[in-house]
């Protein structure tokens, strides 16, 4: 519960704190206009965690206010005199710049929301008309830096939120990280506190309906989240950075998220239950994104879902994913050692991007093949990755016929240095209409045939396919070795060379 006694601790503003204790109620902006000009000083510049990046026109007239006994004064123009006066047709420049006062409250508190939320707390001593316009902004970022002190900054969140109320609000977000030396310092019962503090801030921000909910909380291996997080029906979007967390932080009792639409992890670990759950409990969802998460789970199923991304995560199982209207698979990082993935209904499947870290052939088993089985209706194929020339060996005599594929990209594979292998792995793709070879890294150019050594036979055959539909081949190289030779055997099995476009590049 949050009193509002402990929103002034400053010794300054003892008055401001007796005056809340009072009233014990929400304290509107009407109410605001009742503190006195002293009272209404001290506490632009001292309650909500004073800074002295406050704009230093405003400081200047509270001061001389404060020495007029808080009488109204005239300022000084800051614009130097006009030596050369203009004749009366034509616009001066303040004439044409356009005044802040003129514009409506809605689009000054559009302003504000781009804002630091201090920043936007110090305008409150501009004018009367900005007194309270912070207080109504749709957008709360708090993000914990680490010169800033820990206690300021739950009070100055604490505040913030206490004096937003209800209003509307489309986007939160909380970035906080304790270095483990920090933890150590710290007793248990103020860990406790600083936890505590993250969940009544959470169910503050649910209460304002929001949007766009976004977490990033690291060295907290208490936290559990609130079961309200999973039941908001306002929300659209949420991420969930959580690192070095607890094990079940994500448990939720039930998951009702009629509206959500893009959902992110990072740094969690997952289960079949709260997996099962928020795909089940979310109708709308169309974007998932899974980046280092701890995946103990079997199977996903959505019937909803198009675009999944799964970056550098970990299972001991094989997931079964079950798809139909999956349209872009996104895996980066991806290790068949560390994450086995098969795609069991992905009809819709079009665009896929793998990123292989390594290859292992330890890890290798029959399951990349069924993977590759599955792309046969994918019209976009991006392969990255040093482990992709050595998974390529392996699959190239049991790769699927891709019918559907146009768009077809290689990088940081060293692939153009292979032609058999890139020829053989062409002619499965008979409709293909763009190639792409990028190769980033710096690899070690093998070492050129000499001239008295003979071609082997049939090597011709094997660099032999069939494009018809290739209208563009785009190279981009870091080592030219091989390049020339890789041009010269993709011609000589186009049936029109003159309408292929070749763009050759370097790094």
């Amino acid at each position: 519960m949050i009193y509002p006694g402990k929103i002034c601790q400053n010794s300054e503003c003892k008055g401001i704190s007796a005056y809340f204790q009072k009233k014990k109620k929400t304290i509107f902006s009407s109410q605001l206009r009742l503190l006195s000009p002293p009272l209404l000083y001290r506490f632009s510049l001292t309650a909500l965690n004073r800074s002295s990046a406050a704009p230093r026109l405003a400081v200047r007239r509270l001061q001389k206010c404060k020495k007029n006994n808080f009488a109204p004064t005239r300022t000084r123009s800051m614009e130097p005199p006009n030596k050369n006066p203009r004749s009366n047709d034509e616009p001066t420049m303040s004439q044409s710049l356009p005044d802040l006062s003129t514009l409506p409250e809605s689009v000054l508190i559009r302003i504000l929301s781009c804002m630091d939320p201090k920043e936007a707390v110090q305008t409150c001593i501009l004018s009367k008309r900005w007194r309270n316009l912070w207080t109504r902004v749709t957008s709360l970022n708090f993000n914990k830096h680490a010169s800033e002190c820990t206690a300021d900054f739950v009070h100055f969140v604490t505040n913030m939120l206490f004096f937003h109320g209800d209003s509307k609000l489309d986007t939160f977000r909380l970035c906080w990280y304790i270095h483990k030396h920090e933890v150590s310092t710290h007793s248990s019962k103020i860990y406790q506190i600083y936890v505590s503090n993250i969940t009544a801030w959470i169910f503050s921000a649910l209460s304002c309906k929001p949007l766009t909910i976004s977490l990033v909380l690291y060295g907290f291996p208490n936290l559990k989240l609130p079961h309200a997080l999973f039941t908001c029906a306002s929300l659209e979007q949420l991420e969930l950075d959580l690192f070095d967390s607890r094990k079940k932080a994500i448990e939720p009792k039930c998951v009702n998220l009629p509206n959500l639409k893009k959902l992110k992890f990072r740094y969690c670990a997952l289960y079949n239950l709260v997996m099962q759950g928020i795909l089940s409990g979310c109708p709308l969802l169309e974007e998932l994104s899974l980046d280092g998460c701890s995946l103990n789970i079997s199977k996903m199923k959505s019937d909803q879902l198009r675009c999944l991304t799964i970056l550098s995560c970990q299972s001991s199982r094989v997931v079964e994913i079950f798809m139909p209207s999956l349209i872009s698979l996104h895996l980066e990082d991806y290790c068949p050692g560390i994450i086995k993935l098969s795609l069991k209904n992905t009809p819709s499947l079009s665009k896929v991007f793998v990123s292989y870290k390594t290859f292992n052939e330890n890890y290798f088993s029959s399951a990349e093949f069924r993977f590759f089985n599955c792309l046969r209706t994918v019209t976009d194929l991006e392969l990255y990755g040093p482990g992709l020339q050595g998974l390529l060996e392996k699959i190239i005599l049991n790769c699927p016929k891709l019918d559907c594929l146009k768009h077809l990209t290689f990088g940081q594979g060293a692939i153009h240095k292979r032609p058999v292998l890139l020829c053989r792995l062409l002619r499965n793709t008979p409709n293909l209409q763009k190639l792409t070879i990028s190769d980033k890294q710096h690899s070690v150019p093998e070492k050129p045939a000499t001239s008295g050594e003979p071609k082997k036979k049939g090597a011709t055959g094997r660099m032999s396919f069939k494009c018809k539909h290739l209208k563009a081949i785009e190279i981009k190289y870091s080592d030219p070795s091989g390049v020339q030779e890789l041009v010269d055997i993709l011609l000589q099995n186009v049936s029109h060379r003159k309408r292929v476009r070749i763009d050759l590049s370097r790094f």
